[in-house]
């Protein structure tokens, strides 16, 4: 009996990040704001409250630093997974992983809470 895992999709890993992003639709000319979240070499997931469908061709953009041209591979409650036209090379990913980290405590176990933690209250003198 083979209880082996069945084999990962992913073509290489899918560090977490934290980096404002602007999605660009170019045939509905349609443009709005995401929160990429995780990146690879070829592609990156994206939350967003915006509309996304399956095979949606969208310019991803970090504003200052980097544009891709997608294709959105599935869309689900708010989150896409796009895929890069052209790969990024893996040290470009891993220098984006190190500019833009997550705040670690706002995604225990990885996954991103469904609602943002309180902010403290600070004290006066």
């Amino acid at each position: 009996m083979d209880t082996s895992a069945p084999p990962d999709p992913r073509r290489s890993d899918r560090p977490l990040i934290e980096l404002a992003a602007i999605v660009c639709h170019p045939r509905t000319e349609r443009r709005f704001t995401a929160e990429l979240v995780e990146i690879s070499c070829e592609g990156c997931r994206l939350l967003t409250v915006e509309p996304m469908a399956c095979g949606d061709q969208v310019l991803v953009s970090v504003p200052g630093l980097a544009r891709w041209p997608s294709r959105v591979v599935w869309a689900q409650g708010g989150a896409a997974g796009v895929e890069f036209h052209r790969s990024i090379e893996p040290a470009t990913v891993a220098d984006y992983v190190a500019a833009f980290p997550p705040n670690l405590w706002t995604y225990p176990d990885g996954m991103r809470p469904a609602e943002a933690p309180p902010k403290p209250i600070l004290q006066g003198n």
